[in-house]
């Protein structure tokens, strides 16, 4: 098996592609979940703050961060196999430093990657402020080459 790589491009089409992927995912309807941007090995997700992911005090709830923080770091590492995702998240652990209030933007960079796993660092900013700072890491099955 060939390590995965991060490729020093993306494919013109793979933002729209994974955006049209997660448009109708059923568990984050209605909070207004935007695929921002996508380079090699990176990706930036937005939430708007809305009913369904703010308390009553209009702060985003943390589950929706961790949420946020997963799926930017899923779609950062995607970049390595053309948007096709043969991993699962299999740790994340996500340190709370602010209250974050209005829409929260979660930025993600896959800092290792190998045959087996990787590590993703991600940084979750609202109103200009980190609110929260995220580790993950993956666990990848590829399938053997024919």
């Amino acid at each position: 098996m060939q390590k995965p790589e991060i490729p020093k491009e993306i494919a013109p089409d793979l933002v729209d592609r994974l955006r049209s992927r997660f448009g109708d995912f059923p568990v984050i309807q209605g909070w207004g979940l935007e695929i921002m941007a996508m380079t090699p090995g990176q990706a930036t997700v937005s939430v708007q703050a809305t009913p369904r992911t703010t308390n009553p005090n209009g702060i985003t709830n943390g589950g929706i961060l961790a949420s946020l923080a997963d799926m930017a770091s899923a779609l950062a590492l995607s970049t390595a196999f053309d948007g096709v995702m043969p991993f699962a998240t299999s740790d994340l652990s996500i340190r709370y430093l602010e209250p974050a209030q209005g829409p929260v933007e979660a930025e993600a960079t896959v800092i290792r990657i190998s045959n087996r796993s990787a590590i993703i660092s991600c940084e979750l900013r609202a109103q200009g402020e980190i609110v929260a700072l995220c580790t993950s890491h993956f666990a990848i099955k590829l399938k053997p080459q024919a």
